[in-house]
């Protein structure tokens, strides 16, 4: 009876012993494996989340200059012509923004290019195809293609909402 009980121990003691040695292995390492991969530090992390809080910033803040446009110039065409400007509208840019407002007899469009950044808006107010009707549309995409032409919806590559 007492040679079972120790057969029995002996696993046990060198899974025991096995454990241990992994335990102070993992201790002494000198850096632990990132869990991500994609970040190499703390700063790193914080520069980059601060980045996209100020995108996120950013967005909300275009986002109702582009809303407040596009309801002041449904109201204005109503009453008689598109406004030629964000200061005929009661509306500023601020800081954030450097804004270009360009308008026909069919339509006027508000392009945000920001001051830091890479994301920049447009606002579209125009008649509809019988010109009985307005319609908005509002685009986001990147800054580079800003100037470059285009067919009247979002520029290519850049996302509607």
């Amino acid at each position: 009876m007492v040679n079972t009980l120790s057969s029995n121990k002996v696993p046990s003691l060198i899974a025991a012993f096995l454990l241990a040695i992994l335990g102070l292995l993992s201790m002494y390492q000198e850096q632990a494996p990132s869990v991500s991969g994609t970040w190499s530090s703390v700063e790193d992390v914080t520069s980059r989340l601060a980045e996209r809080e100020a995108t996120l910033n950013q967005r909300i803040k275009a986002e109702a200059l582009l809303l407040s446009f596009t309801r002041a110039q449904m109201t204005r065409y109503y009453w008689g012509e598109f406004a030629s400007s964000l200061n005929e509208l009661g509306l500023s840019a601020g800081k954030l923004f450097i804004a270009k407002v360009e308008r026909s007899k069919n339509n006027t469009m508000l392009w945000l290019s920001p001051e830091h950044g890479v994301e920049a808006y447009l606002a579209i107010v125009r008649r509809d195809s019988n010109g009985t009707r307005l319609e908005r549309l509002h685009c986001r995409g990147d800054v580079s293609k800003l100037a470059k032409p285009f067919l009247g919806t979002c520029p290519d590559g850049w996302n509607q909402f």
